[in-house]
């Protein structure tokens, strides 16, 4: 490296000495690619059409029976517990009804962010698998409340009626763990810690196996939901298995109760082609936002630390829905839970990607862990994005060689001994005359660096 900066290299090497005279005219060009290859991949010639590569799991291949009266019946039930009981109390009655193994966590968490100190309690249930030793597991999870602190009671209470199901079925492979929690994310995080054996005050003793896959639940209030809202992305840039979030698109359309990914609904087919653009240049800019910062999508996220493909489902209601606001304490009554038809429909895609995943023969690992995804199940892979990224990173390399060259010490070239004293006090004097338009070039680089940083938060929130 010493050798390229210095410029000695150039006496075997004719490509340094190409590359130090138009490095600074190749730079620009690389930069103006690398920014066109970015605003290509909202293009559908950019992306290609999403496809199955774990085939054990044989996606809608069965026939869903969820929302028999039983089912109902269990739902029901967390209503009549929770008018007698707290929170933890009731869904423990519930799922000790139902014959799971169940355990109450409380704990406290003392790293809240603008919070401080906070006790919460999980309660979790397990159905043991009839046909397994309890090695591997899965886990439905939710908590009694949404990202947008609305009431999340009809997620409870599906959960109840999905736990009814399961127990009434034989063919299960893999224990399913039913979590339920007063404190979002952190109450995840802490119910994962204890279940991994990791350091806490408030240990499990009732555990199943590893878990190969989680999914969250978020049903806001509301009495017909229009689709669900599909959110894959966890903390520091995680994502879930392109299969899982494939599988899960594709048994959700099956059931008529279409996931579009964070809940952006799909472009008509016959739409102009700005329309498609815009759309998916949108749909990429919230899952930029989401990983540039490190923001995570739902309570799916702390799985995903500990390597355990986890998505998040959240309802999206009608728009001129009649039940929309949030009911103290949760306690709903006929008329505010969703319709029966609305109800058997979510439980059944829900019914089908477990059926799915309890198919599944070793951990998610043929599909892609690197993706974006520009519109309802098209993807475009890390192959075809990362170019976009090795172009502008050329272009800063080759700027900044090219700057060290125009400094660079041609003097040690000089067999001159005034020659090379002259051009030394010229460098100097140069640094001396350019140190203070550098550091307001810095100061203004950066300030630039923050407004990009800035720019896909603001757009996606708009």
């Amino acid at each position: 490296m010493s050798l390229v900066l210095s410029g000695q290299g150039e006496k075997t090497s004719p490509l340094l000495r190409v590359a130090r005279k138009y490095s600074a005219y190749l730079s620009y060009p690389l930069a103006i690619c690398g920014l066109l290859w970015l605003l290509a991949l909202p293009l559908s010639s950019f992306s290609r059409r999403a496809y199955f590569s774990e085939n054990a799991m044989m996606p809608g291949q069965v026939y869903t029976t969820f929302g028999t009266q039983s089912h109902m019946d269990a739902m029901d039930r967390v209503d009549a517990e929770l008018k007698t009981k707290d929170q933890a109390q009731a869904v423990e009655a519930v799922f000790a009804s139902i014959g799971l193994d169940t355990e109450t966590q409380e704990f406290t968490y003392t790293k809240v962010p603008r919070i401080g100190k906070h006790a919460g309690t999980n309660v979790h249930g397990i159905l043991r698998a009839p046909r397994s030793d309890s090695v591997e597991a899965l886990v439905i999870a939710a908590s009694w409340t949404t990202a947008n602190n609305a009431s999340n009671v009809n997620a409870v209470r599906l959960m109840a009626g999905l736990a009814q199901y399961a127990s009434e079925q034989v063919y299960w492979a893999r224990d399913i763990v039913f979590v339920v929690t007063d404190s979002g994310e952190q109450g995840i995080e802490e119910w994962l810690r204890a279940y991994q054996g990791l350091t806490t005050t408030s240990p499990l003793f009732v555990r199943s196996g590893i878990i190969q896959a989680a999914l969250s639940l978020e049903l806001p209030p509301a009495k017909r939901y229009t689709g669900l809202g599909l959110y894959f992305e966890g903390k520091g840039g995680q994502l879930a298995n392109l299969d899982y979030v494939n599988m899960v698109q594709y048994v959700s359309r099956l059931e008529r109760m279409p996931a579009y990914l964070h809940g952006l609904k799909d472009v008509p087919r016959r739409a102009h082609w700005w329309t498609k653009y815009t759309s998916a240049t949108q749909l990429l800019l919230r899952q930029v936002r989401a990983q540039a910062f490190g923001l995570s999508t739902g309570i799916h996220a702390p799985f995903l630390r500990y390597r355990i493909d986890a998505i998040t489902l959240a309802g999206l209601p009608q728009p001129d829905d009649p039940v929309s606001a949030v009911f103290a304490h949760g306690l709903f009554t006929d008329a505010d839970v969703p319709a029966a038809p609305m109800q058997r429909q979510i439980g059944r895609t829900i019914e089908a990607s477990f059926r799915s995943l309890n198919n599944l023969l070793e951990h998610f690992h043929q599909s892609f862990f690197f993706y974006m995804l520009p519109a309802n199940q098209r993807y475009v892979s890390i192959g075809d994005y990362i170019p976009a990224a090795g172009l502008m990173i050329a272009s800063l390399l080759l700027q900044a060689m090219h700057l060290w060259w125009m400094q660079g010490p041609d003097e040690l070239r000089s067999d001159s001994p005034h020659t090379r004293i002259t051009r030394i006090n010229a460098y100097y004097a140069l640094l001396r005359a350019t140190l203070p338009s550098s550091v307001g070039i810095i100061w203004r680089v950066h300030a630039l660096g923050l407004v990009l940083l800035l720019i896909p938060q603001l757009i996606a929130s708009s």
